[in-house]
């Protein structure tokens, strides 16, 4: 009796971790367009700005995960965005899409170049948003996302913070499953 109860216990004790093994991505990055709408630094107006996304992502569980946004944007009148945003990232996983909300704070890096000279200066950021991964192969997805980013810098008198949409699409790759 008692060495079919050690038999049995072995056995459970073996199974455990098959039963613990989820399939979902451990560490995903993700290259592609990005759209911003900001102030114009060139027109003193709101508009839209192209530019590079690259998102790396490490999934800690099937659902929860943490994020690294880094942005390059050109915002008119030589001037340029760098932003950097890290935070959590909450994920859906169905068969055919995996929706996801996300929010984050970092770093906006603004460089100015003009005819009087170069400038550059780091404002505080923060992103939040949402987005859907569409799954193409083990290893790749599609990816579209809309995000609302805020950047702590005066662009009227009395207005500390300046933010606008942002929409991001590309290709995901899976590094590690």
């Amino acid at each position: 009796m008692v060495r079919t109860l050690v038999a049995a216990c072995f056995v459970l004790l073996l199974a455990i971790p098959a039963l613990a093994q989820e399939d979902y991505p451990k560490i995903q990055t993700s290259m592609g367009y990005t759209n911003l709408g900001l102030f114009n630094f060139g027109t003193g107006q709101t508009s839209r700005h192209s530019g590079f996304a690259n998102q790396t992502g490490f999934n800690l569980t099937k659902t929860w995960g943490l994020e690294n946004y880094m942005g390059i944007y050109s915002l008119g009148g030589g001037v340029t965005l760098i932003s950097d945003l890290f935070g959590g990232k909450a994920t859906y996983r169905a068969s055919k899409f995996a929706p996801y909300g996300l929010a984050g704070i970092g770093i906006g890096y603004f460089t100015a170049s003009t005819a009087y000279g170069y400038s550059a200066t780091s404002k505080f950021a923060t992103r939040f948003g949402g987005g859907v991964d569409v799954p193409i192969s083990d290893s790749l997805s599609w990816k579209v996302e809309v995000s609302r980013m805020g950047f702590k810098f005066e662009t009227t008198p009395g207005n500390s913070w300046t933010s606008g949409t942002n929409i991001t699409t590309g290709i995901v790759f899976t590094l590690a499953q």
